[in-house]
Parts: C-alpha cells; sequence; structure tokens
C-alpha cells in the first residue's frame, strides 16, 4: 500500500525517503528479550528517568535489546527536559517500529527548534507491512500536532486518501488536528476533515471521538457551516462519548433551531453526562427560551445534573425571576443544588431590596450553622459572598473556623465578591472600593497568621490578580513575606508558589517559583509480584470501585499507591472534587485540594490516552508535583494526555464512580496481591 503524502512534507521532503538505521542493533528474536519490572535493567531505567539522568539513558540508544532503547525513548517522553530532544533524533531510524514511534511520542513531548521537521522527513511514504509502519506514523503526526506550525496543520488535513482501513493513519490524523486545536492554532480545512470523520459512521469510534472533541474543545472555531450535522450525531449516534462531546460543542453557535434541538435532547438523554454537557451548551443561548427546561432539570434524580441545573440560574439567571429562585428553596434540595439557588438570589436581586437581601442572608447563615458536612459549610459561605455588602459579617462568622475547607473558601468567597459585577455598584465611588478592598486586605493579612497552606493558597491567587488591582491600595503586604516563609516545602509547595506570585506582583520582585526538592526513590521491592493484571479495590460509602494497576507504565507512581494504601493512608479520606462529567478526585489529607505530604513523585507519561472513562490519574500542580492526591475520570478527557500520569485503570465498578459526591469517602484500598 502507498500513502499519498506528498501535500502534508511540501518542500521538506522528497517523496519516497525512508531512513536507514544509525543504530547498529538488530531485530533478532535472540537479542530483543523483553523487559520485566523485576529485570535490572528495567528498574535502571527507571531510576535513570527517575533521577533525571539524561546521559545515563542516551547510552543506552545503541544497546542490542530492542525493549531497552524504546524504554530509554519512553523516559525522555516523561522527563521533558528542554533541549533533550535533539538527542532522540538517531532513534527515529532505527530499525525497530516500536523503538521509533516511542522516540516520535518524546520528541511530541520536548518540542523545540528543528523537531517539527525532524518528525516530518521521518514519516514513512512507503508502507510494505501493511498497518505496521503507520503505527510510527500515526504517532509522528500527532506529535507533530503538539509542536507544528499552522503550515504543516494544513497540509495535514488536505490529506484525503487515507480509507476506512487505514484506521492508524486516520486516528494519527485526527490526533493531530486536535492537539493543535488544545493549542489554539485552528484552520477551516481541519474543521472540515474533522467534520468529515466525525460524521462517517463506518470509522472506529476512537477516530470519531478524537473529532467530537475537536468540536468541544477548540475553542474559537466556527461551527456554524456544521452546527446540524454535530446535531444529528448528538441526537443518534449510538456512543454516549460523541453524543456528549457534540452536546458541549453546540455552545459555540446561538441558533434557534439548535436552541430547541438541545432542550428536547435534554428531555429524551438517558446518559447523565450528556444532559450535564447540554446544561453547559444551554447557557450560550437565550435565557428566556430555555429556563424553564433548565429548571425542571434541578430536580434530576441524578446529583449531577441537578447541581449543573442549579448552577445555572446563577450564572444566566436575572432580576425578574429571583421571587421564582426563592420558591425553589422551599425544596428540600441537596446542599449541592440548594446553595447553587441561593447564589442566584443573591447575584440577582438588586442591592436596593436590602430587607429580602438580608432574609435570604439570615437563611443561608442558618443552614450554615446547621449543616455537619464541612463541604456543605464551605458552599453556603461562597452563596453568601454573593452579598458584597455583607463581606465583614461573613469573615467573622468563619474566621475562627477549624475546618479546613471552610478557611480556604473564607478567602475564595473574598475572591469572588470583589469579582462580582455587583461590587461596582455596591461601592461606586474611588473612596468606598478603596476602603472596602483596603478592610479585606486587613483581613487577609490577619488571617494569613495562621499559616494555613489552602488560605495561604487562595490568598496569593487573591492578590496576584491584576484586575483587582490590590497594588494599589497604600497597604504593607510585608505579612505575605512571613506568611511564606512558615510554609513547608514540597508539602506546601502549591501554596508557596501562588504566594511567589502574589509577592512579585505586589512588592514588584523576581522571586523565582520552587519545584520539589524531595523526588520520592522508587522502592522495587513494592512491586514485587506486582504485574499489569495486577488489581487493587477502592472502597467508598457508596460502593467499590475496581482498578487494574498499570506498573509497567508508571512504576514510581504505583509503588507509591501501592505503599500509602498498605499505610492506611487513604483510609477516611474523602472526594473532595467532583466536576460533573470530567472527575472524582480525592486522596487530599486537608480535604480541600491543598494537601499533600513531605515528597513528590516523577510524572510518568509514556505514550498512554484518557481516551475512555475511568481513567485514573495523578493531581499535580505541575511536572513531578504529584503526591498522594488521584482522580477517576467520567469520560474522555484527552486534553490531559502527556501531562498527567495514567498508573490504574477501573474495570469494575464504573457506575459508583459516576455516584460520588463531594465529601464521600474512600474507606479503604486494598492492593490484591498474590
Amino acid at each position: 500500500m502507498y500513502v499519498r503524502f506528498a501535500t502534508f512534507i511540501g518542500f521538506l521532503i522528497v517523496l519516497g525517503i525512508i531512513f536507514q538505521s544509525c543504530v547498529p542493533a538488530s531485530d533478532s528474536k535472540a537479542k530483543d528479550q523483553l523487559l520485566s519490572l523485576a529485570d535490572p535493567i528495567t528498574q535502571s531505567i527507571h531510576e535513570y528517568q527517575n533521577k533525571q539522568q539524561v546521559d545515563s539513558l542516551m547510552a543506552l540508544f545503541t544497546d542490542e535489546n530492542k525493549f531497552i532503547r524504546q524504554a530509554a525513548a519512553e523516559a525522555f517522553g516523561s522527563m521533558k527536559i528542554k533541549g533533550s530532544g535533539r538527542k532522540l533524533k538517531s532513534l527515529l531510524k532505527d530499525q525497530s517500529l516500536d523503538v521509533k514511534s516511542s522516540a516520535a511520542y518524546a520528541l511530541g513531548q520536548i518540542g523545540g527548534p528543528s523537531i517539527e521537521n525532524t518528525l516530518v522527513q521521518s514519516f514513512i511514504q512507503k508502507d510494505s507491512t501493511v498497518n505496521l509502519n503507520n503505527i510510527f506514523n500515526k504517532t509522528i503526526l500527532e506529535s507533530i500536532g503538539k509542536i507544528g506550525t499552522i503550515e504543516h496543520l494544513q497540509n495535514i488535513a488536505k490529506v484525503s486518501s487515507y480509507t476506512k482501513e487505514d484506521d492508524l493513519l486516520l486516528n494519527g490524523q485526527a490526533s493531530a488536528i486536535y492537539r493543535y486545536a488544545l493549542r489554539d492554532i485552528y484552520d477551516e480545512s481541519g474543521t472540515a476533515k474533522m467534520m468529515e470523520l466525525l460524521s462517517n459512521s463506518e470509522l472506529g469510534d476512537d477516530v470519531r471521538i478524537i473529532a467530537a472533541n475537536y468540536f468541544y474543545r477548540a475553542k474559537d472555531i466556527n461551527i456554524d457551516p456544521y452546527k446540524f450535522q454535530i446535531a444529528k450525531q448528538m441526537q443518534n449516534d449510538p456512543s454516549a462519548d460523541i453524543r456528549m462531546a457534540c452536546a458541549a460543542s453546540l455552545a459555540k453557535t446561538k441558533d434557534s433551531e439548535i436552541e430547541t434541538i438541545l432542550m428536547n435532547q435534554l428531555k429524551s438523554e438517558s446518559d447523565y453526562r450528556v444532559k450535564c454537557n447540554i446544561i453547559r451548551a444551554l447557557s450560550n443561548y437565550n435565557y428566556e427560551n430555555v429556563s424553564k427546561a433548565i429548571s425542571r432539570s434541578i430536580k434530576d434524580q441524578n446529583i449531577h445534573v441537578a447541581q449543573l441545573a442549579s448552577e445555572y440560574l446563577y450564572l444566566n439567571g436575572n432580576a425578574r425571576d429571583v421571587n421564582e429562585y426563592r420558591d425553589l428553596t422551599a425544596n428540600n434540595y441537596p446542599w449541592q443544588v440548594q446553595s447553587n439557588i441561593y447564589k442566584a438570589i443573591l447575584r440577582h436581586v438588586p442591592n436596593r431590596y436590602v430587607n429580602t437581601r438580608n432574609i435570604v442572608f439570615e437563611e443561608i447563615k442558618e443552614l450554615y450553622n446547621n449543616t455537619k458536612s464541612p463541604y456543605a459549610k464551605a458552599a453556603y459561605l461562597k452563596s453568601m459572598s454573593e452579598d458584597v455588602l455583607n463581606y465583614k459579617a461573613i469573615y467573622n462568622l468563619a474566621k475562627d473556623s477549624d475546618l479546613p475547607v471552610v478557611k480556604t473558601s473564607l478567602v475564595e468567597g473574598f475572591q469572588s465578591a470583589l469579582e462580582s459585577p455587583k461590587w461596582g455598584y455596591a461601592y461606586n465611588t474611588a473612596g468606598k472600593n478603596r476602603f472596602a478592598k483596603g478592610e479585606i486586605a486587613s483581613f487577609i493579612s490577619e488571617i494569613s497568621a495562621d499559616g494555613d497552606a489552602g488560605q495561604l493558597a487562595a490568598i496569593g491567587q487573591l492578590l496576584s490578580k491584576e484586575e483587582l488591582n490590590f497594588k494599589s491600595l497604600r497597604f504593607d503586604y510585608e505579612f505575605l513575606n512571613s506568611a511564606i516563609n512558615k510554609l513547608k516545602l514540597p508539602e506546601e509547595l502549591e501554596s508557596f508558589n501562588f504566594l511567589v506570585d502574589a509577592i512579585n506582583y505586589l512588592q514588584d520582585t523576581t522571586m523565582s517559583r520552587v519545584s520539589s526538592t524531595n523526588i520520592l526513590d522508587i522502592n522495587w521491592s513494592l512491586l514485587e509480584g506486582i504485574s499489569d493484571s495486577t488489581s487493587a479495590t477502592i472502597r467508598t460509602n457508596r460502593g467499590d470501585v475496581l482498578l487494574v494497576l498499570k506498573p509497567s507504565k508508571a512504576p514510581g507512581t504505583v509503588a507509591n499507591f501501592i505503599r500509602l494504601a498498605q499505610e492506611n493512608f487513604y483510609d477516611e479520606k474523602v472526594f473532595h472534587r467532583v466536576v460533573p462529567n470530567f472527575i472524582a478526585q480525592g486522596g487530599c489529607p486537608r480535604g480541600d485540594g491543598y494537601g499533600s505530604l513531605d515528597y513528590t513523585i516523577r510524572t510518568e507519561v509514556p505514550y498512554d490516552s484518557y481516551n475512555t472513562a475511568g481513567k485514573v490519574g495523578m493531581a499535580s500542580a505541575g511536572n513531578h508535583t504529584e503526591s498522594c492526591q488521584f482522580f477517576i475520570t467520567h469520560s474522555p478527557t484527552m486534553h490531559l494526555d502527556g501531562n498527567y500520569t495514567i498508573f490504574a485503570e477501573v474495570i469494575e465498578g464504573i457506575e459508583i464512580v459516576h455516584k460520588l459526591e463531594v465529601g464521600d469517602r474512600i474507606n479503604d484500598v486494598i492492593i490484591h496481591t498474590l
């Protein structure tokens, strides 16, 4: 089979070039022995990666065993060290397609001058081995999508010779266009190609899901020429993964017919994830037309749907319907819904309605005082923060709380108030505005003395926002220097770096952010008897979730997870963050997302994808900052690929994952060893 690709490579290569290997290695089966985690060489490669020892890894590029060369190449994709790409170029000429593919992936992860052209020139023109070479070509295309220029986007999009049998090349083509979109690089030819792929029912779902997510994730594309085709896919496609992405993408148009289609689909749709994305899309349509349909969804039995529907009222409501929102509060809705309804009331009720505002404030305050859930308290605190005239009362209510999530939410509430459109109406002179902001700065200064990591992280984010202009106040921000010096590294690294941002902005300094200074060594003894068929159970208050671990992909992460499980670290931890139709995240020792341990582990991202629901990944604040927090996906989230470690996958109990709510508990984690 010959693949016509001249339109892609243009002037950069001559049609028919096939590079010969510069590696004196052979694909002899006698030499190419599979590696296992127990092999010393395998452990050495991961140790080199863990210690960022580039030269030691490079020394393996000429090893006779292709699996050793491949593992060494994969390590570079996880390390992502700038400037290291030139060291990998020789492996693009390796005799082994596996080695070549791993090198191509790593080069896409690293980027840098000349790498794009090197990848283009390495694309194999003549495929005499059916699909084997296309494994490599697919990786080349996706890597170009991560680092390439718009010229190559246009060339990739114009290729029309791939048939349904060329599934790997189609996957690579779609992945490339999608990766370009994640970098905000678009071309109409790319959008047209993705529509062609999405609507071709003869293609596999893997390609079509990428195309559907392109329309969802590409921020600035014009979907008007394709809106009815996308709507048709949302209505009729048998794959919920495709329907949900199509639903979300329809937020990019405001066509009245599409509006009707979305509302009808909201009524008939059976998958809660699609409903969630329809509600998100309807936020961009006419409130008067869709608000009734959204209000009905507040009663949905699925908490995620109901939560997003109530949030819609907060984000899109108006003053005329405040009385209707007041009526909704009489229902016994879960706190996730009730808090949003109250937020909607305080956001949209005019400031001049002093009595209404005060009555509502007191109602929320009573809910805050009566609930035992720290997450409900935090939500009600944020609801009260919508009353921009009562920031002092909110401060007095929550300043002495010993609940980390409440302490963090207090500062986040200040930020919500300051960013509210009602702030400018309430404090409509320079003097009023300066006084109110100064009082909040004073409150922040007082609570910073506690040294609470979550509060300090929120303080750093608040004070560094240029649009809030705290720099204009005549205020002494020396308290930030005292606070940052009390933080412990690396466990409070995220808070430290947020304070660095604030200090640099407010004091015109050039302090550098820090990375982890205590990377955990891989404990290989914990991986004895562990393989890619080893399972683990997360026991929650809602039921059990069974995972299969991926030690060959992420040995350091798996060893860390096993150690924490064996030490009962996860017992009684909570899922502190649940984003409807995105993720459920847990494992934070504080319970507010700002907790960590006194070490970090390396990011491990060899080629893998968040292309299905149930992928288990590590939360991070940047490369190599992972520790104990993990998340489980609700749906394909391929925009996370290459940046967030995947160390396990759900094989049973995905329905439990979909039921998880903020505050649900991990009873324990059990590792199933032989």
